[in-house]
């Protein structure tokens, strides 16, 4: 890559001793006294006076080859490398604030006061902008991608009417599978720079999230019951690090209105995927496809993986390629009967192994890349099957309950310190089910493509196992 990567330590030592001028105007501007500043979609905001001002800070950024200094684009990829949250809580809160900083130092750098990031709208046209896809010399904007077209990275899940929750951990949560997709897939499609940890090497990466961002607002704006927690709630505490020396109160996230005084130009959440996405999700079948076909694993013994989690079932050595695969698990009659009444959604606990247990994940262990996978252009989306009730009608239930690409991996595995491991909590796709048969359980890959992408081996997973959780965990 273009930049230069600054180890950890080097970094987090070096950031101590920016320079002032650099730093000292980053600050805290609030709604009151303040006139709001509009961020803009790319197509109004290429036409604005801003456009060439922008063009030259990112272009003067890239070029400033010193990952200590924070006028150089390797330091703002430093911080997503060392300090960004995937996965976790307060996985859209960190980001604000951190586009934040950075659409301050595009100012200083450009010296335009009024310059703010733009934001591509995906739902509107999932292509990339085409002065982003220029490879010609002095282009501040290329980079290299494999693809250029996100429309199969699009769901519409997020914004269900269900989901009026924000934060992860609470029940019917949006923060969760906004993040699976479109906001990983998005990563996974595009590929190279944007599937790693340095994701921001690539300037699409700045408008991207602050779409995600944008979007972020319009759910909290739609009604429908939909809330983010109130600003006076505990889950505000505390800080985001960016640096030793730059953090952000969470509290000022709560709002972009009222704390950090902008606002985008449509602040309504998508009512439908574009037409291009539209019919590509039914090519691929994203809603909810037949279970591919049942692939050979061998399965692993049910066993107590931590002081809180039991392993119910699970299967190893899965291998991910350009096909779309099944993994049947049967489990024990009594870890079968432990999943079916978690299941039935009533919060009953479950003994087994002499603990009580609540909910349900989907845990792979031990998920690495191949090299042939590294680079993306492809994901996974990742579903439960389960049969339908005894004595009913339905036939199987097959619930999406997240996605897996290699940006997921290299985040989990960045954030684990070692090898990676990714959970999915289930208890909402299955809460309606009365009762499961045991010996049918599966979990199915159904392989998602952008146009260039690869063949072979991408992804090996160690182990893929359902675990029970004394934790009443919800999403």
């Amino acid at each position: 890559m273009s930049h230069q990567h600054a180890g950890r330590r080097a970094f987090l030592r070096q950031s101590a001793f920016l320079v002032g001028a650099a730093t000292a105007p980053i600050g805290f501007a609030t709604g009151a006294g303040f006139a709001l500043s509009q961020r803009q979609e790319w197509q109004t905001f290429k036409t604005s006076p801003q456009y060439n001002s922008f063009l030259f800070a990112i272009g003067a950024m890239r070029a400033n080859t010193n990952p200590e200094d924070p006028r150089s684009w390797a330091y703002w990829t430093n911080i997503h490398v060392n300090n960004c949250p995937h996965g976790t809580a307060y996985f859209l809160g960190w980001h604000r604030g951190y586009l934040y900083h950075f659409e301050r130092q595009l100012r200083i750098v450009s010296g335009d006061a009024n310059l703010m990031l733009p934001y591509w709208d995906y739902y509107a046209d999932p292509n990339l902008p085409a002065e982003f896809t220029d490879p010609g010399a002095g282009n501040p904007l290329y980079a290299s991608r494999l693809n250029t077209n996100v429309a199969p990275a699009l769901s519409m899940a997020p914004f269900s009417a269900q989901l009026v929750n924000f934060m992860r951990g609470a029940k019917r949560a949006f923060e969760p599978p906004f993040e699976s997709a479109p906001h990983n897939t998005l990563h996974n499609l595009i590929g190279n720079a944007m599937a790693t940890m340095e994701s921001p090497a690539d300037p699409i990466f700045w408008l991207h999230h602050a779409n995600a961002d944008r979007l972020w607002v319009a759910w909290a704006a739609a009604g429908g019951g939909r809330a983010v927690p109130a600003i006076s709630n505990v889950y505000w505490s505390g800080s985001y690090l960016y640096t030793p020396t730059l953090t952000m109160a969470r509290t000022e996230t709560w709002d972009t209105r009222t704390s950090l005084a902008y606002y985008y130009q449509n602040e309504a959440m998508p009512a439908a995927l574009p037409p291009l996405a539209q019919s590509v999700a039914q090519s691929q079948a994203l809603a909810s496809p037949p279970a591919p076909a049942v692939g050979s694993f061998k399965l692993s013994a049910s066993r107590v993986t931590s002081d809180t989690t039991f392993a119910a079932v699970g299967a190893r050595d899965v291998g991910l390629d350009e096909r779309s695969v099944s993994v049947q698990m049967p489990p024990s009659p009594e870890a079968g009967l432990a999943l079916a009444r978690i299941f039935r959604g009533k919060g009953e606990a479950v003994t087994i192994g002499g603990k009580l247990y609540k909910s349900v994940q989907v845990v792979f262990d031990n998920v690495a890349l191949t090299n042939n996978g590294r680079q993306g252009g492809y994901f996974y989306n990742v579903y439960l099957n389960l049969p339908g009730a005894r004595n009913a009608a339905a036939g199987s239930t097959s619930a999406l309950i997240g996605t897996l690409g290699p940006f997921q991996v290299t985040a989990a595995a960045h954030h684990n310190g070692g090898p990676a491991q990714l959970r999915y909590v289930v208890n909402r796709w299955v809460e309606n089910m009365t009762e499961v048969q045991i010996g049918m359980l599966t979990i199915s890959f159904v392989r998602v493509n952008g146009s260039n992408r690869p063949s072979g081996a991408v992804i090996d997973i160690g182990e893929v196992r359902v675990e029970l959780s004394s934790v009443e965990v919800e999403s």
